[in-house]
């Protein structure tokens, strides 16, 4: 008789499959990391269009100033979620005709501080790993 039981086929199927489970988890990873590069690139594409808009827009201003105070002015131009903005700084020209710009920086306008210990609901609402807490969730003394 021949070695032909169906005993045979089982390391070769078990192989099989678990090169097939294989391929498919590396190829969900590479699906996954390629849409989060996409969706990323998209994003700075959108940041990259509204800061230059409000590059343009400073610029405008600045070609329409008529005079700058004798202490300089700092003019903003929010640009993106309202999370940034260009910042410009100019002061008088010499001889006082035109300006000087002295600052052209982006500032980020959204601030956030983290709690220093699981009980602190000063920094904006508490929390934690748990999430935010109403103000009166902290310790409490036993009702007598």
């Amino acid at each position: 008789m021949g070695d032909n039981s169906p005993r045979n086929i089982g390391l070769p199927m078990l192989i099989v499959v678990l090169m097939s489970i294989c391929l498919f988890s590396f190829s969900g990873i590479a699906y996954s990391t390629a849409r989060h590069s996409y969706e990323q690139s998209i994003s700075m594409v959108e940041r990259t269009k509204n800061y230059y808009g409000a590059c343009n827009e400073a610029e405008e201003m600045l070609s329409s100033l008529k005079e700058v105070p004798a202490e300089g002015a700092t003019y903003n131009f929010p640009f993106g979620s309202a999370m940034d903005e260009v910042l410009v700084s100019v002061v008088p020209g010499e001889g006082g005709t035109g300006y000087k710009i002295t600052g052209w920086v982006i500032a980020d306008t959204a601030s956030w501080e983290a709690p220093t210990s699981a009980g602190d609901t000063s920094s904006g609402g508490g929390g934690g790993p748990q999430g935010p807490q109403s103000p009166d969730a902290g310790p409490q003394a036993p009702a007598e």
